[in-house]
């Protein structure tokens, strides 16, 4: 009897038709062959993917075919003369590159019966990798990431901060570094989750790298080789074996930036990661042991994306042991004096002009709103240095916007004391009514967030627990 889950039959001829239809639509090439090599079963797929002719099949076997050198190599010879599962990358004549895996099936003597053979197509995955290599300003954006990797100083990983909120942070961020616990870092772009990583890794007192990787900055087809490695001739252009990043951070941390942006096929692959603490390279036939500390950092709601199956919820929950919620600038303005500080001294040891803050301006960037958080105060500063005149920064050497942006008045009608309503109670009708109306007020969901001074994911929470519609 075959049986799965959803399928299950004791007809021996619908099992049949089963198998032959799956056999002839795979897009995968499929061959089968016996103990000697001798072709029994090969779907279209492997006739146009191979560019062998049916004719050649059907005269000579494998082992013939290697011998009248119709083929270059043999995956299926090299599985019946070991007797396990080999893999080798060719490039037939046709001009397509594969990957060819040949698995020998055993009896209870561990003699062959027969091997199956399954050759996968990379061409294209080959040349747009020949096509981003070949670029230099995409090589260029490698080298400095390579750099970043190499360099993890201690400026990379400063903290400048003055709020209690961020006092808060930090402690909780001294506490998790003692663990390998998976650590999820949440907020805002620009608030310096990379940072804040840096700084849990240099408090763990692990030996190995602060390796980073931003998921939504390398091309899809580019991520997996450069998270996993790759074996030498694994695809055009692999002419030697190459460490993933998952490996360069062996003893180390790596550092996931913008989870959210991982490719739904690699996220399966990470869980495994994750789980098993081994990583087998692209073309590799061997799993690796690696042992880091994964965290992993997004802007995104992870649980709306779960819940719109764009992210898998497997991973979310393996991910999200620790996790840290970094509030926006606007948030915390004290620490916009400290940052501006930090700035300023950073341009002025590199150029060596000292450029100082005119009080109005001071006071114009502090209760300005910063949607860009971090990364667009120090956008701000640096742009404000290298403009200004007389070693002072006014209010003219300041964005148009900054300038002309007032704080809105926040105008809170409370309810009057009511007898029948509990304090509970009562701010929950606030909160309720107050939320509506900003919602009312903008156009989505990240608009109002913003409005609110919240990010997205604590949005979602209140209007699910508030029940707002």
């Amino acid at each position: 009897m075959f049986k799965t889950k959803y399928f299950q039959t004791n007809d021996h001829n619908e099992l049949v038709r089963l198998i032959t239809t799956i056999f002839n639509t795979s897009h995968d090439g499929l061959a089968i062959c016996d103990r000697n090599g001798h072709i029994l079963l090969y779907n279209e797929a492997y006739l146009h993917l191979t560019g062998i002719e049916a004719a050649v099949l059907d005269t000579y076997s494998f082992i013939e075919q290697l011998e009248k050198k119709l083929v270059a190599d043999s995956s299926a010879v090299k599985a019946i003369q070991s007797k396990k599962t080999y893999s080798v990358a060719i490039d037939y004549g046709s001009g397509r590159k594969t990957i060819n895996t040949a698995t020998p099936v055993l009896d209870q003597n561990q003699e062959i019966l027969f091997v199956v053979g399954n050759v996968r197509d990379i061409t294209e995955l080959n040349q747009l990798q020949k096509e981003l290599e070949d670029t230099k300003e995409i090589n260029s954006q490698f080298q400095k990431a390579l750099e970043q990797i190499q360099n993890s100083g201690e400026s990379d990983a400063q903290l400048v901060y003055r709020s209690s909120a961020m006092h808060r942070i930090v402690g909780l961020a001294e506490r998790f570094a003692k663990n390998d616990s998976p650590l999820l870092l949440l907020g805002e772009s620009g608030v310096g989750k990379d940072v804040l990583a840096h700084y849990v890794h240099q408090h763990s007192g692990r030996s190995g790298d602060f390796v980073k990787i931003n998921c939504g900055a390398i091309p899809d087809h580019l991520l997996e080789s450069e998270l996993f490695g790759y074996e030498k001739g694994a695809f055009t252009g692999a002419n030697q074996s190459k460490e993933g990043l998952i490996e360069l951070a062996h003893e180390g941390t790596i550092f996931l930036d913008e989870i959210g942006d991982l490719p739904y096929p690699l996220q399966v692959k990470l869980l495994n990661v994750l789980q098993d603490g081994k990583i087998r390279r692209l073309g590799g036939k061997e799993s690796r042991r690696v042992d880091m500390r994964i965290i992993a950092a997004t802007n995104c709601d992870l649980e709306e994306m779960v819940a719109q199956k764009r992210f898998r919820q497997d991973l979310y929950y393996r991910l999200n042991v620790l996790s840290i919620t970094i509030p926006a600038l606007r948030e915390r303005h004290e620490d916009i004096p400290a940052l501006i500080f930090t700035f300023l001294k950073k341009l002025e040891q590199k150029y060596q002009v000292e450029n100082r803050v005119d009080g109005e301006a001071l006071e114009c960037l502090v209760t300005y709103s910063w949607p860009g958080n971090i990364r667009e105060l120090k956008n701000v500063i640096e742009r404000a240095y290298h403009t200004c005149d007389n070693g002072k920064i006014l209010v003219e050497d300041l964005p148009a916007s900054m300038r002309t942006e007032k704080p809105a008045p926040t105008t809170y009608v409370l309810a009057q004391p009511h007898d029948e309503l509990s304090l509970k109670d009562a701010v929950h009708r606030f909160e309720q009514d107050y939320i509506s109306g900003m919602l009312a007020k903008t156009s989505t969901m990240q608009e109002c967030a913003d409005k609110l001074g919240v990010n997205i994911s604590t949005l979602v929470r209140k209007k699910r627990s508030l029940k707002i519609k």
